[in-house]
């Protein structure tokens, strides 16, 4: 059964894939305690969560995984190889869900189409707070260059999926990424 951890995680991780949709390259998350311990996208799925992986292997054991494209039987042979508690994929290939339904405790979740409310609301002290879901995000578009010296159109994709990944991070938190891939992502002490 999923437990109000891992919901959370499954609520964090969905709201961060659809950045991603499942329109574009394959694009894989990792999320431990509702931050992404890696995040990646990739011609493959296998790729994007190998690259996923590499960000912080230690903090991946034991989270949640979501995928934007159908989890094939390369990429189930590699999720195996991982501790993990929940993944969430759009579908799971026929000759990939018995390897990951080997597994003991492991909750596999096939993610419907989400209609995401108008409003996202919590509880806090004795009653709640409530505020606009937060839809917009900022592309190369709405970038404006302020130096003597313009970014790269590899800079502009790292930052535009910096911004991403960063949307979902905790306050203050450091994001480094490169192009289709999240590097590190650390809180400042």
């Amino acid at each position: 059964q999923l437990s109000y951890n891992n919901l959370v995680d499954v609520d964090a991780a969905v709201l961060l894939m659809q950045e991603f949709g499942a329109e574009g390259p394959a694009a894989c998350a990792i999320l431990k305690h509702t931050n992404a311990c890696g995040v990646a996208q990739a011609d493959t799925l296998h790729q994007a969560y190998l690259n996923a992986l590499s960000c912080d292997p230690v903090s991946a054991f034991g989270g949640v995984i979501i995928v934007n494209k159908p989890v094939d039987a390369a990429t189930a042979e590699e999720l195996n190889k991982l501790f993990f508690e929940v993944l969430i994929a759009p579908d799971f290939a026929p000759d990939a869900l018995p390897l990951l339904q080997s597994k003991k405790n492991r909750i596999l979740l096939r993610q419907k189409p989400v209609a995401f409310p108008a409003k996202q609301v919590k509880t806090l002290l004795n009653g709640i707070i409530e505020q606009d879901f937060d839809r917009a995000m900022e592309g190369a578009a709405d970038f404006r260059t302020v130096t003597e010296s313009a970014p790269t159109a590899e800079e502009v994709a790292a930052l535009e999926f910096a911004l991403k990944v960063c949307k979902h991070t905790k306050s203050n938190t450091i994001v480094l990424a490169k192009a289709g891939q999240l590097l590190a992502s650390a809180w400042p002490w």
